[in-house]
């Protein structure tokens, strides 16, 4: 094997298991604000900006039947809040209550935030910058692979 595919084969397997970790980590945080961890992927959805309900139910695979029931259970604790579309009253839209997250949300993930940039501290600009091009690559392949995954058939 040569350096080159070693390097990827390396770094292939760095991002499964950083994957991995990552759900663990979406479990424990559910968890621990007391909601499930397809409320806790709502509200990261949401943490982007306000959707309706139909388009939030999109980008997080679920049915519209199942996000009514994650906004009715965000709603409840106070997470959300459902508004009439101003360009179109018969739209229900979705958003954030921000205060509220970043009571009960946010101090959950205030270690790991810090952690990563006590991490990022030893790397270069320059480095930065090739990481950050890197992850924001990685972004758009599993956003064009779960676009693919969702449009196919299942076997």
């Amino acid at each position: 094997m040569s350096k080159r595919a070693a390097l990827v084969t390396e770094l292939l397997e760095a991002l499964r298991k950083t994957n991995v970790l990552a759900v663990s980590m979406g479990q424990a945080a559910a968890g621990r604000i007391g909601i499930n961890t397809t409320d806790l992927h709502c509200l990261n959805l949401l943490s982007e900006g306000a959707l309706t309900a139909s388009e939030l139910a999109r980008r997080a695979g679920i049915t519209t039947a199942s996000v009514t029931g994650v906004i009715d259970r965000l709603e409840a604790v106070g997470y959300v809040r459902r508004e009439r579309d101003g360009a179109d009253r018969r739209k229900v839209v979705v958003s954030l209550v921000l205060e509220r997250a970043a009571v009960d949300v946010a101090p959950v993930f205030t270690p790991l935030l810090k952690a990563w940039r006590a991490s990022l501290t030893e790397y270069s600009d320059e480095e930065l910058e090739l990481i950050a091009g890197f992850m924001n690559r990685t972004q758009s392949v599993f956003s064009d692979e779960v676009e693919q995954m969702r449009s196919r058939p299942a076997n």
